[in-house]
């Protein structure tokens, strides 16, 4: 409905009203409540908000249901603006503004009204909102906490910039219990009810009553079992399990470095492989290709590979439930990997193991073996593909026509940095995009050669340009800090 079209309803009761709100704010309601009488219950108890105004008379454990109902209707004045002004948008005008904060006066009127619903019947005829003056607590404390739970301890909420004992305690309690639930819902994290504490205790002193931060942090286990019992209800972001146990001292695991677009948006990964325990050389690495001799000696490269591939399956599940969009990461391999067996039951074991797309969790196949396979191999490779192991050609320099790749049934090719900036490499280019052929190009390195991959239609780019190594940890928050 437009607001254009809208028009302001009467509510006669408290229902009503509270269905008129949309259902994300409905929703919130009922979380807020719930922290809301477990904050008033525990701060009755610490004797906090008694200086405050009104505080002597309305913190009692006696009044710790009228809490609940503080928070439960606490934005009831949602109700009289139109729908698309009840949710908070960051692109709001100013005018858009003042509509949607009106939502606190307007809303301690009509719970006037609405408590007084029998009086004045003339005036609520015409449409106007009248309070009549009363020293009801109850009443006083479901009005206060509508007007005032976005007044802030420094003076900078609103409407009327409280500040401190001027603000009604139960007011400052749905104040941050609003805010928990707002940070525990939408902060874009995999642990969003710890950051939300982290940022609620950041501002102890300025937004919040250090007094009542500290009765917060009191009652956090009871708050996080408000927000297990409503995690299905909120934005929030499921923690991932991995599968492999990624601790610090490891001797081996992946970094990764992003791969871009045209526009230089993140859209995947490259996951490289990195082995340590050099004697005398701490914080050193090795590379999968310096050891391959002696994984093959000792029969260890598919094992140690695999572990790779779920490491990286792990990292594709967090970014999966962090809701950061990526297209593909794709997974260093050696070549010997394709001179062993068919690993398919382990393919199909991993991806039944870790529920992640299938398409998303790529190999590198390196030119070179293509160039010299055996029957056995080639078969090897059809075999991959038509499983849905997506596998990326790399370090290619059109030794091998695009017809032959697509006849293998792969899909994807990373050009060898020997065709960029080269007549050759965009004639090499434009063959595979004629056979349809996704082109990745690796070692992008200055912005000279990104121009040309662009304009030679690759799809995607990585290398020393598009972004620095890093490890599982910073891939996540940077693709969390790419979203705010």
């Amino acid at each position: 409905m437009s607001a254009q079209n809208w028009k302001r309803a009467e509510y006669t009761t408290w229902d009503e009203a509270f269905r008129a709100l949309s259902p994300i704010n409905r929703q919130q309601s009922v979380r807020i409540a719930e922290y809301t009488q477990i904050l008033f219950t525990a701060a009755c108890a610490a004797s906090y908000g008694k200086e405050n105004d009104g505080g002597a008379a309305e913190m009692r454990g006696q009044y710790a249901d009228v809490a609940y109902k503080c928070g439960l209707y606490h934005q009831l004045g949602k109700a009289l603006v139109p729908p698309e002004y009840q949710v908070w948008q960051k692109d709001f005008s100013e005018e858009e503004i003042a509509v949607y904060r009106k939502y606190t006066t307007d809303g301690r009127l009509l719970i006037a009204q609405l408590q007084e619903r029998g009086l004045r019947a003339k005036e609520k005829r015409k449409g106007s909102l009248i309070e009549i003056p009363t020293r009801n607590v109850p009443w006083l404390m479901q009005r206060e906490s509508c007007e005032q739970h976005m007044e802030r301890y420094d003076g900078t909420g609103f409407p009327d910039g409280r500040s401190g004992l001027h603000i009604s305690p139960i007011a400052h309690i749905v104040g941050l219990a609003k805010e928990l639930d707002r940070l525990s819902a939408e902060t874009k994290s995999e642990h969003p009810f710890d950051e939300a504490i982290k940022i609620i205790n950041g501002h102890s002193g300025t937004a919040w009553d250090p007094e009542l931060i500290k009765v917060f942090n009191a009652n956090i286990d009871k708050c996080r079992a408000v927000y297990q019992k409503f995690i299905h209800y909120t934005m929030t972001l499921p923690e991932t399990v991995p599968l492999v146990d990624k601790k610090s001292n490891r001797p081996m695991g992946l970094n990764y470095r992003p791969m871009t677009d045209g526009r230089e948006e993140v859209i995947g990964y490259e996951a490289i492989p990195w082995f340590g325990g050099i004697a005398n050389r701490p914080g050193e690495t090795e590379s999968g290709a310096e050891l391959e001799e002696m994984f093959k000696r000792t029969g260890i490269l598919c094992d140690v590979y695999f572990y790779f591939l779920y490491e990286a399956a792990d990292t594709l599940l967090r970014l999966q439930n962090c809701e950061i969009e990526t297209r593909c990461i794709i997974v260093e391999m050696l070549p010997s990997f394709y001179k062993l067996a068919s690993q398919l039951q382990r393919f199909q074991k991993l991806f039944e193991d870790q529920p992640v797309p299938r398409e998303k969790l790529m190999i590198t196949l390196p030119e070179s073996v293509l160039e010299n396979a055996t029957k056995t191999t080639q078969e090897l490779i059809h075999k991959y593909a038509r499983n849905g192991i997506k596998q990326v050609v790399d370090g290619y320099r059109a030794a091998i026509p695009p017809e032959q790749l697509v006849a293998l049934g792969l899909e994807y090719v990373r050009v060898s940095p020997d065709l960029f900036l080269k007549e050759e490499g965009a004639k090499a280019i434009e063959a595979m995009r004629r056979a349809r052929l996704h082109v990745i190009a690796g070692q992008v390195s200055d912005n000279e050669t990104r121009l040309w991959l662009n304009a030679c239609g690759a799809e995607m780019q990585g290398g020393p340009l598009t972004g620095r190594l890093c490890d599982e940890d910073d891939l996540i928050r940077d693709g969390l800090a790419r979203m705010m």
